[in-house]
């Protein structure tokens, strides 16, 4: 069985196994991967939200859904100005 890599941006991180049920039989073992699209991810690429692993490739497509908050004016003058 071949070595089990990041699949995020092009890393190719090997993973280590996160369980090994069977010592012996390297099907058996449990490596980390994203919940959302269940593919293997290192620490590197893959960030807890909600108690859920999810890696950089899902996060992204999870911010891009999402409205951009717009800010708040409190009528406040820049001391300086922007730049």
């Amino acid at each position: 069985m071949p070595f089990v890599k990041c699949s995020v941006d092009g890393c190719n991180n090997k993973l280590q196994p996160a369980l090994k049920p069977d010592l012996r039989d390297r099907e058996t073992w449990v490596y980390p991967e994203c919940d959302r699209c269940l593919q293997p991810v290192c620490e590197k690429h893959s960030t807890e939200i909600d108690g859920q692993m999810i890696c950089d490739r899902c996060r992204r497509e999870i911010e891009a859904r999402l409205p951009r908050q717009e800010l708040i004016e409190l009528g406040i003058e820049r001391l300086f100005p922007p730049g």
